[in-house]
């Protein structure tokens, strides 16, 4: 996972809409930009991209949380994580290929 810092513009409606082209070429990777309206509550325009990064990564977290949540797994892990080194260069531990065959 790549830290980047997120660099938001702050655009008004107004603007938008007058330079839309311009706003949407802006809003790409780490770069957003921020819709403001006084009649609205505020909206970010992403890019694909950079929104499914952060989905994912989303997701990666509350699956690690969840097995932290998890005392007896997040031990047993903890337990195994101490052989892991050994076990792989004796050996003992199948491929991938190994398991599913490809």
């Amino acid at each position: 996972m790549v830290r980047t810092s997120i660099a938001v513009k702050k655009v008004t409606a107004t603007d938008l809409r007058d330079k839309l082209k311009t706003y949407l070429k802006a809003a790409k990777k780490n770069r957003v930009v921020l819709v403001e309206n006084r009649r609205q509550p505020p909206k970010y325009l992403v890019d694909k991209e950079f929104l499914d990064c952060l989905v994912n990564e989303r997701e990666s977290i509350l699956a690690t949380l969840e097995i932290l949540a998890d005392r007896d797994l997040t031990d047993r892990l903890l337990t195994l994580s101490k052989t892991i080194d050994d076990d792989l260069a004796a050996g003992r531990l199948l491929t991938t290929a190994d398991v599913f065959g490809k």
